[in-house]
């Protein structure tokens, strides 16, 4: 007997002794982050952050500010946690998904992000971008800055550096046969983060830097001086010229994992979570929660705090979805005790 209880104490522990370390980094070396999966742990901390009746009042409340992305965003995550959400938010939200109503928001979005390269929907982020990717959104914004930087106004180096890399990414991207469009794709989404006020300070500040190495202003300056920058074909032309000169090699990766982000959850929520984004490691840790929880990835970084797979697999959350497994497993024996006594009852009264 003495031997079963060291045994099943044996079995208790070892798992939290295991994930104690791993959380604790003493077997990085040896277990790689992938091999603990992190699905069971994002849930059990989602059982204690939230609720169906909570995710209900979220959805509501994103459909009455017109947000639809945000109450499916929601809807999702209580699917993804088995939560139930109240009938009369589903059916609400089952309206706005109907073809008319999807189509009636997506067009003037997708045609308002287009024209001035700014949004606040995953239409608009989309007519954003294919501005930028047919060089019109570079160009514009080139003329824009442009127009400040030679009459020696305030201008955005951040806007106008983004601009003149994208037109040298878009070079790239017919040069290589479309192999730079990821790199180009990032230049947009980074672009747009930045107009809808979604970069943080730091990570700006970093990206500046980046420019600043990778553009020369001064020469630029000189350059859009010689320019009609209200001639879109002549800007484009000088400046193409111009952007075969600039050196892309520290700003590409980083491009290249917000693509990668984008291609996880889309245009708009990379927009919106890049505002979690401080250096390049966070955006790396972001970018491989996306790619595990999608579209949910925002809402459960603002539910739980958390902003990486590993931040979940702690000590705490394995105990709670332990005591989720022995709670349905003590209800499912005390359902089918309940069950043995009404059935021995019946056979009672039967006799």
């Amino acid at each position: 007997m003495k031997l079963f209880f060291d045994v099943l104490i044996f079995l208790l522990l070892a798992p939290v002794l295991f994930i104690f370390a791993y959380q604790n980094g003493y077997l990085d070396a040896y277990v790689p982050e992938d091999a603990v999966p992190a699905d069971p742990f994002i849930r059990a901390e989602l059982t204690q952050a939230t609720s169906g009746s909570d995710l209900s009042r979220r959805i509501d409340k994103a459909l009455d500010a017109g947000n639809f992305d945000d109450a499916t965003m929601y809807a999702d995550i209580a699917d993804y946690m088995g939560a139930t959400i109240e009938p009369g938010t589903a059916a609400r939200l089952a309206r706005e998904k109907t073809l008319t109503s999807t189509a009636m928001r997506n067009t003037g979005s997708f045609f308002e992000g287009f024209v001035t390269g700014e949004g606040s929907d995953t239409a608009s982020f989309m007519g954003a971008i294919t501005s930028d990717l047919t060089v019109i959104g570079d160009v514009r914004d080139i003329g824009s800055e442009g127009t400040k930087l030679i009459n020696g106004q305030e201008y955005s180096q951040f806007v106008l550096g983004l601009s003149v890399v994208g037109l040298a990414a878009t070079t790239a991207t017919i040069a290589t046969g479309g192999g730079a469009l990821p790199a180009k794709i990032g230049v947009s989404l980074i672009k747009i983060s930045k107009k809808a006020g979604t970069l943080t300070i730091r990570f700006t500040r970093d990206l500046t830097r980046m420019l600043g190495e990778a553009v020369n202003f001064e020469r630029l300056g000189r350059t859009l001086k010689e320019v009609n920058l209200t001639d879109s074909a002549a800007t484009r032309h000088a400046i193409a010229d111009y952007a075969n000169g600039v050196s892309m090699a520290r700003l590409t990766p980083v491009f290249k994992d917000v693509a990668a982000l984008e291609k996880s959850v889309g245009p708009a929520e990379t927009v919106r979570l890049l505002k979690y984004v401080e250096n390049g490691d966070d955006l790396a840790h972001i970018t491989k929660m996306s790619g595990k929880l999608g579209t949910k990835t925002r809402g459960i970084i603002e539910l739980t705090g958390k902003t990486s797979l590993r931040a979940f697999k702690t000590v705490a959350n394995l105990i709670l979805w332990a005591a989720g497994w022995a709670w349905a497993l003590i209800a499912a024996v005390g359902a089918g005790f309940v069950g043995s006594l009404r059935r021995r009852f019946r056979r009672r009264r039967a006799a």
